[in-house]
C-alpha cells in the first residue's frame, strides 16, 4: 500500500493566497487542507492529521500568533507564516520552536523549498516522486 502523502493545512483569509499555494501543492503530491480563519484553521489541524501549516498572521477570528502559539501546545508540526509585517510580529513568535516567517511577496519556488525543508527537518515524509 502506497505512503499517504503530506497533509499541508494551507489558512488566509484571502482565497486567491489559500487557492495559489494549496494548487501548487496538491500539483507537487501534497494533500492539503484550506481554512480561511484562525479558529477554522485550528479545527481543521484538531481535526486531521497535519504534517506541516502555512497561515497568515492577520486573519479574522483568531490571528495567526494565536493560532501557532496553540498547535504549539500539541504538536511540533513545522509552522509557516506568510506575512507582510516580518518585523512587527518576530517577537511575538520568539520562543516558539519550529517556526518560519516568510515575507510577503514570496517567490512559490521559495515556499516549497521552505516547506520541503521544514517537512525534511521535523523527520516527516515528502510526497512520493
Amino acid at each position: 500500500m502506497p505512503e499517504q502523502a503530506p497533509t499541508v493545512l494551507v489558512i488566509d483569509n484571502d482565497l486567491g493566497v489559500v487557492t495559489a499555494i494549496s494548487t501548487r501543492l496538491e500539483h507537487l503530491g501534497y494533500c492539503c487542507l484550506t481554512a480561511g480563519t484562525g479558529a477554522q484553521g485550528l479545527a481543521a489541524f484538531r481535526e486531521h492529521d497535519v504534517d506541516l501549516v502555512i497561515t497568515d498572521l492577520n486573519m479574522p477570528a483568531g490571528d495567526g500568533v494565536t493560532l501557532a502559539r496553540t498547535i504549539r501546545k500539541t504538536s511540533g508540526a513545522p509552522i509557516l507564516i506568510v506575512t507582510g509585517f516580518q518585523a512587527e510580529y518576530r517577537d511575538a513568535l520568539r520562543g516558539l520552536p519550529n517556526v518560519t516567517l516568510v515575507r510577503k511577496p514570496f517567490d512559490s519556488n521559495q515556499l516549497v523549498e521552505l516547506v520541503e525543508a521544514d517537512l525534511i527537518l521535523s523527520g516527516r515524509r515528502l510526497p512520493a516522486a
